[in-house]
Parts: structure tokens; C-alpha cells; sequence
């Protein structure tokens, strides 16, 4: 999905997610991200009514610590699953050390993950 679109790798990678349903609301809902790139983030959640290319703003939680840092993007695209639903974030905005962070993190599961694969003999 969307693949031939992509301008940076993805690496698949678990971080809790926590946004509002709106910004008139307070209620936050949770997620978990599916995958993190250098320009955005893919993430499952329940049903949301955030339209395409419409701000939202998320809290991810980081790699092994409790703190969530704030991450600002905009819905490039959702897709609902029965009682999930995927969504799409383009950042516009993300605190670049955390993005490093972030991305060393799935970097090295994806080496690891990819390290016991053995090459296909002729």
C-alpha cells in the first residue's frame, strides 16, 4: 500500500500513541504505530473522524522510557479494518533528536529482525 509513493525507508516499530478525538474534547484515544519513517508514521487506533490532509497533533511514547513527546502531522491517508482503523501522518512537525532516536531504535530491531535471515543459495 502506497509503497511505490514512499521517499524514505519504513521500519516497523511498536510506540504507544495517544491523541484527542478532536480539539474540542479532552478525551484521549490510544494507538500503537505500525511503522516510523523520516517524514511520518503510520499508527492503529480505533475509528477516527480526522479527514484526509487535516492537522492532527499525537503523543508518542519513546523507546524504553514513559515520556511522550508531542508530534504534529497531517492524515495522508486512512484505511478502516472492521473495528480499526490505520492512519497515515505526515509530520510537519517533530522534534528532530527524538526522530533520531526514534529511528536508531527501529533501525537496530530491523537489523537484528534481518541479521538471522540467511541468503538464498543458487
Amino acid at each position: 500500500m502506497l509503497s511505490d509513493r514512499r521517499k524514505y525507508m519504513r521500519f516497523d516499530v511498536s510506540l504507544d500513541v495517544a491523541f484527542s478525538a478532536s480539539k474540542n474534547t479532552d478525551e484521549h484515544i490510544s494507538g500503537v504505530t505500525k511503522n516510523f519513517s523520516r517524514s511520518g508514521l503510520c499508527f492503529e487506533s480505533q475509528a477516527i473522524g480526522f479527514a484526509l490532509k487535516s492537522p492532527m497533533d499525537l503523543e508518542l511514547k519513546l523507546p524504553y522510557n514513559d515520556t511522550f513527546i508531542p508530534v504534529s502531522g497531517n492524515v495522508a491517508w486512512k484505511e478502516q479494518l472492521q473495528d480499526k482503523c490505520l492512519i497515515g501522518i505526515e509530520f510537519t512537525e517533530i522534534n528532530k533528536e527524538v526522530k533520531s532516536q526514534i529511528l536508531d531504535y527501529a533501525y537496530d530491531r530491523w537489523v537484528e529482525k534481518n541479521r538471522n535471515l540467511k541468503p538464498v543459495q543458487p
